[in-house]
This record gives C-alpha cells, structure tokens and sequence, in this order.
C-alpha cells in the first residue's frame, strides 16, 4: 500500500523529545515520513516533495506560498504558536481546504498547574517562609503572621479564557473560587456557560485577589495593561503572569512591584534571559520562574501525542479532535485588529486561543 508522503521537520525540538517511541511508530504507519530528521530539512529536500506531500508538520512555516504544494491537505505546526500571517496565507489555505493546526492546548494542563503553583506558592508565602526559616529567621503560626492568605473562596480573575483558561478553572473549582473574566474575542453567553462571569478590564483588577495574565499577544494587545490598569489592582492582591509579558508594561509592572505594590508571581520576561542587572529580580514580593511553565518533558510528549493523533484522522479521511483549528472569522478579526493598530487605533484587548 502506498502511504501518504508527510513532511515531518521539527526544527530545534528533536522528534524524541516530542515521539513517544509507540506515537512515532504510528506516524510511520499511516504516513511515508520525508526527512524526519532533528535538523532543518534543506531546500533541494522540500523542493524534491512539494508536488506529493499532504501534509506538512512543522515547528514554524518558511516554506513559503502553500500553492508550492499542490496535494496538501494540513499544515500541524509542534512549536505552540500557530504560524503568523505575514508568513503563511491564510486565506489560500482555507480556500483549498487546507487544515491548519495549532499544538497550543498541549501546554495548558502545565501552564496551568504552574499557575495554580504560583497562586499558592504567593498566598501562603512558602518562598519567604522557606528562605526565613534557612537563616534562623522562620516564624512560627502561633506567634507570628506575615499576611498569608488562603485561596479558598477567593475572587480570581482570567485575562482571556483560551485553552489555557479552560485548563485552569478546573484546578481552581476545588477551592470554591468564583472566575471573573475579561476576553473580548468571545461573548459573554459563551462565557456564562462555561461557569465564569464576564466583566470589564476594571472591574477584574479592582476586585479579584488572584489574578491570572492568560492571553496571548498579538498586535492589538502590546502593554495593554498599562499603569493606569494595573494601578487598579489592590495592595492584597496576587498578580499572575503565565502568557506573555508582551501583555503587560513590564517597566512599569517592575516599578510597582518594587515598591511592594502588590504580589506577584511570573514566569515570561520582556527578554529572555533576563538580564542579571534587570531592577525586578529585586522585587521583595514577587515569586520567579524562568519560562518553564509550560515546556516540560509531559508537554512535549503530549505535543507528539496529539500530532500523531490528528495525522492518523486527517490521513484517513476523519476531522482532527485535539489540536487547535485555525478559524477563519478570527484570522479575519486579527487581521482587523492589526490594521487598526497599524492606523493608530488600537482595539485593546486580549485572547489565549480560537
């Protein structure tokens, strides 16, 4: 039998680190693999299999226009960012039918455990706690209390509720914790029915003791909390930031953490790494982490995972069920939002998904 040809060209991340032996397996079953190397196919390799390969899977498109490859069905990217506009057209794959897909959700069960580790971690000031109590200095419960908090019962806010929201709020349903969130990508009857309450940008800082950063960047939402945003978020209040620091004013979020503001948990810097000499490693309340979130050893596997999974059901004629579909109506709105931005009219807002 003859399998359809698919290019498999991971870029850095090596095909162990994403292939259970038993998943790369099945990709071998259902599919003739050109290249399946850990190093970048060359460009006599994609030229010598653009006229039969059906499928491209990828850590990012440099492949240039898709009409290279007349047969193609899918595009699977392993790299958690769906490729960008200006890279990929969009367009000419949703007028060939051509499926793009996104391994994004396979971060959210970590990303969102780190979330609720920090959350934790921040509340009952394990980090302090820890370092007092290696120099002599610990406190005890029946003698002394530095602001500990519990996160039972507490208000939280989502900034975007995407796949990583979705992997969150059952981690936090435990707790008794009411969800408040600001998205403007999706209606508020779809979020009532998801068991959170939507509300305004303001209203979420000004009243949620945890508050997580979930969205994803993009053009139309660079520094969109600003100062007069994040002045909003009160003095007890634990600001979490798992996405991306593109969100948020990092200078400014730098500043108020300084001056002990509010608390902090984050795990994405402006640039990474972050300078040794970078003012916030001296924020006194602020847990770090270094953007490891998401990317651990169970993510990575699930990324081969799901490939595998909606390779096998692309290839044989089936709908993919796990990783993220492209949508045509968002590409259409953050094209919209972009162009905006581009003529100085900023639509700010945020979103973590499709």
């Amino acid at each position: 039998m003859i399998k359809p040809k698919v290019l498999l060209n991971t870029y850095s991340r090596k095909i162990d680190l994403l292939f259970k032996p038993q998943d790369f397996a099945r990709l071998n079953e259902v599919a003739d693999l050109v290249w399946a190397k850990d190093e970048q196919a060359p460009d006599d390799v994609i030229g010598a299999c653009k006229d039969d390969v059906e499928m491209v899977i990828t850590g990012r498109w440099s492949y240039g226009d898709v009409d290279r490859f007349p047969k193609l069905k899918a595009i699977l990217e392993t790299s958690g960012a769906p490729p960008r506009p200006n890279t990929l057209d969009y367009q000419s794959c949703f007028s060939r039918g051509i499926r793009v897909l996104s391994c994004a959700p396979a971060f959210g069960p970590t990303v969102a455990e780190m979330g609720l580790g920090l959350a934790i971690t921040c509340a009952r000031r394990i980090v302090w706690n820890d370092a007092d109590f290696r120099q002599g200095k610990g406190h005890w419960s029946h003698k002394e209390f530095r602001d500990e908090f519990s996160i039972f019962g507490q208000q939280a806010g989502f900034i975007g509720f995407g796949s990583l929201g979705r992997c969150l709020k059952p981690l936090l349903d435990p707790f008794g914790i009411p969800i408040q969130v600001y998205d403007p990508w999706m209606t508020d009857a779809y979020l009532e029915t998801q068991g959170v309450t939507p509300v305004d940008i303001d209203t979420l800082l000004s009243t949620s003791r945890l508050i997580f950063v979930l969205a994803t960047p993009s053009g139309d939402n660079k520094a969109f909390l600003d100062r007069e945003k994040l002045e909003r978020i009160k003095s007890d209040a634990v600001f979490l930031l798992l996405s991306r620091s593109h969100v948020v004013d990092f200078d400014v979020l730098t500043e108020m953490l300084n001056s002990g503001r509010f608390w902090a948990g984050i795990d994405v810097y402006p640039e990474e790494p972050l300078p040794m000499d970078h003012p916030v490693r001296q924020a006194p309340n602020t847990v770090f982490s270094t953007h490891r979130a998401g990317a651990i050893k169970e993510a990575f596997l699930n990324i081969g995972r799901m490939v595998t999974n909606d390779a096998e059901a692309i290839l044989k004629g089936l709908p993919p069920r796990e990783m993220r579909l492209a949508d045509p109506a968002f590409i259409e709105l953050r094209s919209e939002a972009n162009q905006a931005v581009m003529g100085g009219k900023e639509r700010k807002g945020s979103e973590d998904g499709q």
